[in-house]
């Protein structure tokens, strides 16, 4: 196949891929290279109002934050126990994959929707647990102005612990916005964010190294696919301390038993005063371990991963 048919063939496949993604994930965009006055969600509709970044600096939200931008938003609280911590690690690591160009063509912004409590100390202190690098606003402010914020964007929900898990992507200069998922392989996460920006979904080397990527993306090694996505934005094997501890061999430090009970129920084995559960929670205080609703079988895959990968690690 000449170049230029496998790079046609490649593109096309992609586009495909983009299709079945959105039809599946429930993405909802304009159709691309769409201005930002023909969108809905255009300048006076994307509320203006003061808000507040985690040095203090006060902003307006379309001006400063949104206005002219790629971003990527998404809705926490800094007290939250269960999906906030993982939805930010998550974006750390996606932060991480996006390099360079978070803070000049890409832009972080998560809101918190419980302003009364979230102080601009606490979101700096919440960030800074995450270990996001320039290019991440964690933003708080008044009820009434989040709440405008929060409505626009369809974060409607009545409940601290209902608001919804997605976060958007959103090309204010195109007025192009969708829905995604936190959760997803962070290969076709960061494609899809690359792809609000339509100089770059239809740069030729750019589509092409995205289909080789996604290509070399799985594997069918049991327990990975759950590590990458519930343990891997907090955990490392072998690298270090993240948001959590590096969990090489931990099997070799801690009993299985407790390990087990720990994945299965963390808040129980806390409530108990668990020695080591409290010596966790001093040492990684900005977030504590969530409950993951995971299933036996889920655990042992995991825990069979993480051997393998201790071992691995070991022999570096």
């Amino acid at each position: 196949m000449q170049p230029s048919k496998r790079l046609l063939s490649i593109h096309l496949a992609v586009r495909v891929a983009a299709l079945l993604l959105a039809a599946v994930t429930g993405l909802l965009q304009l159709p691309s290279g769409a201005s930002a006055a023909g969108s809905q969600w255009s300048e006076g509709y994307i509320p203006n109002v003061p808000v507040v970044d985690q040095t203090g600096r006060e902003l307006k939200f379309y001006d400063d934050v949104i206005k002219d931008k790629i971003v990527v938003v998404s809705f926490i609280y800094t007290v939250c126990k269960d999906v906030c911590p993982l939805v930010t690690a998550r974006l750390a690591l996606l932060q991480e994959k996006l390099g360079s160009l978070v803070g000049s063509e890409i832009h972080f912004v998560s809101i918190s929707i419980d302003p009364e409590r979230d102080t601009p100390q606490r979101m700096k202190d919440y960030a800074d647990a995450f270990r996001v690098a320039p290019g991440w606003t964690f933003l708080t402010g008044k009820v009434e102005h989040i709440d405008q914020i929060r409505h626009k964007l369809g974060e409607r929900s009545r409940f601290l612990n209902e608001h919804r898990n997605e976060i958007l992507l959103g090309n204010a200069r195109t007025g192009e916005w969708a829905r995604d998922s936190a959760f997803a392989d962070l290969v076709v996460l960061a494609a899809n964010v690359r792809s609000m920006d339509p100089l770059w979904l239809n740069s030729p080397r750019s589509i092409e190294a995205s289909a080789v990527m996604a290509a070399t993306a799985t594997t069918s090694q049991p327990g990975h696919a759950l590590f990458v996505k519930t343990c891997g934005s907090c955990h490392t094997i072998g690298k270090g301390d993240r948001v959590g501890p590096d969990l090489a061999g931990l099997l070799e430090r801690r009993d299985r038993s407790w390990v087990e009970r720990y994945i299965e129920a963390p808040e129980k084995v806390r409530a108990q005063q668990d020695p080591i559960a409290m010596q966790l929670s001093q040492r990684f205080r900005a977030v504590k371990m969530p409950n993951l609703g995971m299933a036996t079988q889920d655990i042992a895959d995991l825990l069979q991963y993480m051997g393998t990968q201790s071992k691995a690690a070991s022999r570096n």
